[in-house]
């Protein structure tokens, strides 16, 4: 599923290190400290960072794709040309904004007529998009520009043990480099990864439309049930989808059936930060949590003093 405008031919070019960041949906309201840490902290390794102007929903390929192509294409075009117009790429941590984006992008690229039919639509708010832009996730920009050599280099690890959850839609790709990414990426800014045999366990974000109770305890809680018997610190996502499920089942089971689920989720841009010494009160990393982060904080200034 490889291609030629998503490769890792990018550090020749320095207009490829210029991006906007769409945030989506989740991310703004219920994962401020990630935000704020991607946007601190790519600066620093030479990423020229703006937020994606006048953004709208993604919209998610799992849902409009299915019900009305022209929308999912429409919509997710709109957001495209707003980079497009600023000579920017665009870059996406959440997975499902990511696959939305970059299959839209990809297919309109590939077929001229479905390119022209969609502008038809997108004339009717005086915009056009020529599809000459990469979609790229911030675990490509991470791992293919700035690179993990250079992240050992400039950082510290976090002393911490964590667990990983990858989520669906970061398989994207046949070779499953972005997983791998993801564990590398990661692996440079802890002490230990454990792996765990519901790693590639799904969050349940997309069961949700048909079954929520399915969803929150076959998917949800039995990652839960998992993670709690490793003794680690916290999970680490990307994924704002996969966040958002969480906090909600999270909060389901507590109501339902008193069940509690103490371990702090995390985001992999909180770690890059941490590694840094960019200070958690810098970027919020405090506040609106499914669970405190503050053992993970005091492990943190212990081992920078």
């Amino acid at each position: 599923m490889a291609d030629q405008y998503n490769s890792t031919e990018t550090l020749t070019n320095p207009e490829k290190t210029r991006y906007s960041f769409f945030l989506g949906c989740v991310m703004p309201i219920k994962m401020p400290w990630a935000e704020s840490a991607i946007m601190q902290t790519l600066p620093k390794f030479g990423v020229d960072l703006e937020y994606l102007k006048k953004a709208t929903c993604c919209p998610r390929a799992g849902v409009w794709k299915s019900v009305d192509e022209r929308v999912w294409l429409t919509l997710a075009s709109y957001n495209l040309l707003q980079a497009e117009g600023d000579g920017r790429d665009v870059m996406a941590s959440c997975n499902g904004c990511y696959v939305t984006l970059y299959e839209a992008n990809k297919l309109l690229r590939e077929n001229p007529e479905k390119l022209k039919e969609i502008n038809g639509y997108l004339a009717e708010t005086h915009t056009h998009y020529n599809a000459s832009i990469r979609v790229r996730h911030l675990l490509e920009v991470l791992y293919e520009e700035v690179g993990v050599d250079r992240i050992k280099g400039e950082s510290r690890k976090v002393p911490i043990r964590v667990a990983l959850h990858p989520g669906c839609h970061m398989r994207i790709f046949e070779d499953g480099r972005l997983v791998r990414y993801f564990s590398e990426l990661t692996c440079a800014l802890v002490d230990e990864v454990v792996p765990y045999e519901d790693e590639q366990m799904c969050c349940g974000l997309q069961a949700n439309l048909a079954d929520r109770q399915f969803a929150t305890y076959e998917r949800a809680k039995k990652k839960f049930d998992a993670l709690k018997a490793l003794n680690i610190d916290a999970l680490v996502i990307v994924c704002s989808g996969c966040y958002d499920q969480f906090e909600r089942a999270v909060q389901i089971l507590k109501k339902e059936i008193g069940y509690e689920f103490d371990l702090p989720i995390i985001h992999l841009a909180e770690l890059l930060a941490l590694s840094i010494g960019t200070s958690p009160d810098e970027f919020g990393m405090r506040y609106l949590r499914t669970a405190p982060v503050d053992s993970i904080i005091a492990k943190w200034e212990s081992d920078r003093r």
